[in-house]
């Protein structure tokens, strides 16, 4: 025969239970959407480059210079296509093609390192509203910011 007693306490084990199965799909929610964040937070912004890089890669210069935002009928007043041609061509002597090297978001726009064997480094930026391309003023945002990746990078080596 069974007592009364058999069953007490059941219902608080599966009240706690209950409770670490939701604590735990929070966290692995929390966890996925910081980190979606993280990945895809520049994403518009490297696809431009990507763009841009493909085509100056394919030695379109010209489809090039009108991602830039110029165009021989109306040449950005700083930024001919003459200077154009030495920045990006294959003459400037540099082999191989351009890559993205560094990404580094900031408020307003994001600053893309692109780098090339041979070449030296060049910090484009990218305004987040239109992306619009340019060469950046800086080699990384200015301001506060959080700097996880150096952070680890100084704690494990690599």
């Amino acid at each position: 025969m069974a007592s009364y007693l058999d069953q007490y306490g059941v219902g608080d084990e599966r009240r706690i239970r209950l409770i670490k199965r939701i604590a735990i799909a929070v966290l692995i929610v929390l966890v996925v959407a910081i980190a979606l964040y993280l990945f895809l937070k520049n994403y518009p912004e490297k696809q431009t480059i990507k763009h841009f890089l493909a085509e100056v890669n394919a030695g379109q210069l010209q489809t090039a210079y009108q991602s830039w935002g110029c165009t021989n009928a109306h040449p950005c007043p700083n930024y001919t296509y003459q200077k154009f041609l030495e920045d990006w061509s294959k003459k400037s002597g540099a082999s191989g093609d351009w890559k993205i090297a560094k990404v580094d978001g900031c408020k307003s726009g994001v600053i893309v390192t692109v780098s090339k064997q041979g070449a030296e480094p060049a910090p484009l930026w990218v305004e987040r509203g239109d992306q619009a391309l340019s060469f950046s003023p800086w080699p990384e945002c200015q301001g506060k910011k959080w700097r996880f990746k150096q952070f680890f990078h100084r704690i494990f080596g690599g």
